[in-house]
């Protein structure tokens, strides 16, 4: 589904195109000034460190069908999620996805925890085992933009077609379902890939000067 070849280091989170590295979604969200870095360091932690790491692959083969063996502390998260999909009669169709997409001729890395049917409607879904924050309907405005369609071609099409929901799997085993509304996500995310881009071929200029 992705459209350019592209690598991605799971354990450094950098995604690359043609050997050069190209800023993440998250990391969009920081660079282009609109939250602070801890909180993008605070998402990958979350779900890189244990728990993270075991809830997002639980729920991940859960959507293809495979079972696991879990620890006990994973369960109650991974009933959440199957809570919601019963609840909403959600069918992923795509789970765990990394890619490479572009805005406005500027790349930018993602992994989708999933895409799929939310009562029939196109829908990008992320999962969270910690606080849901303003600035994830930003990130997600970048999913629904960038994640490939069978006929949708423009980012902004691709976007406004899409709905987008933050999952809170909670700790006593049910969801809580946040609805991202704001049109205006698109332009914040626009905007903040192009001031990204625009620091990362100049702020090096104004670091020195700094000095």
């Amino acid at each position: 589904m992705s459209w350019v070849a592209f690598t991605f280091d799971e354990e450094t989170h950098v995604y690359s195109v043609n050997n050069k590295p190209v800023p993440s979604c998250t990391s969009v969200l920081a660079t282009g000034g609109l939250v602070p870095y801890k909180f993008v360091d605070q998402e990958i932690l979350e779900r890189k460190g244990e728990l993270g790491r075991e809830v997002h692959l639980a729920c991940h083969l859960h959507n293809v069908g495979k079972l696991g063996t879990y620890d006990a502390k994973v369960k109650p998260y991974l009933h959440a999620w199957i809570v919601f999909k019963e609840q909403t009669d959600y069918q992923p169709l795509i789970s765990e996805f990394p890619t490479v997409a572009w805005l406005n001729g500027l790349p930018y890395g993602m992994t989708v925890d999933n895409a799929g049917l939310l009562r029939g409607k196109d829908t990008v879904v992320d999962l969270k085992i910690g606080a849901v924050l303003p600035h994830h309907s930003v990130q997600l405005a970048g999913y629904a933009a960038g994640l490939p369609h069978p006929t949708l071609r423009t980012p902004f099409a691709r976007f406004m077609a899409r709905k987008r929901v933050v999952v809170e799997l909670r700790p006593n085993g049910l969801p809580k379902m946040h609805v991202c509304e704001n049109r205006g996500d698109y332009e914040t995310f626009a905007a903040l890939l192009y001031i990204t881009s625009w620091r990362k071929q100049y702020g090096g200029v104004y670091e020195e000067k700094a000095e």
